[in-house]
């Protein structure tokens, strides 16, 4: 079984939010220094960047002193923005078995899911790359 929805959070999507957090700084690095920083896999990262690129949330300049730096305000660029780049809109699915219909009638987790996709959904809306570098996450 996968978690449904969005509580589960991709290994991309945490290299977006994480590298992203990094560049709020204003500063430029490259996909090596942003890898050694947060202890991932640098060609994993790169593959994520190129996305955000791809998608105008990053620039990329090549050769020495090259790297990757926000293409936008960090004020502008919610998680959710980020997020949506690397897996689409989150789905509002809440069924661990992705079923329409439950063998229980009702389900065993109550509205517990759903709440938990709503709220992470909410906190992805309104948190900013600006509120990471500030550290105000709610």
């Amino acid at each position: 079984f996968q978690m449904s929805g969005v509580v589960a959070v991709s290994e991309a999507v945490s290299l977006a939010f994480h590298g992203m957090g990094l560049l709020a700084s204003g500063r430029r690095m490259s996909a090596k220094e942003m890898a050694e920083t947060v202890k991932v896999s640098e060609a994993h990262l790169a593959k994520v960047f190129q996305r955000l690129v791809k998608e105008g949330l990053v620039a990329s300049t090549r050769g020495p002193g090259g790297g990757f730096e926000l293409a936008k305000d960090p004020e502008e660029v919610t998680l959710l923005h980020i997020y949506t780049v690397i897996e689409g809109l989150p789905r509002a699915e809440h069924c661990l078995l992705h079923s329409d219909t439950c063998p229980f009638g009702t389900c065993i987790f109550g509205s517990m899911l759903e709440k938990m996709t709503g709220e992470f959904v909410e906190y992805l809306k309104n948190t900013t790359l600006a509120d990471l570098q500030r550290g105000e996450t709610r």
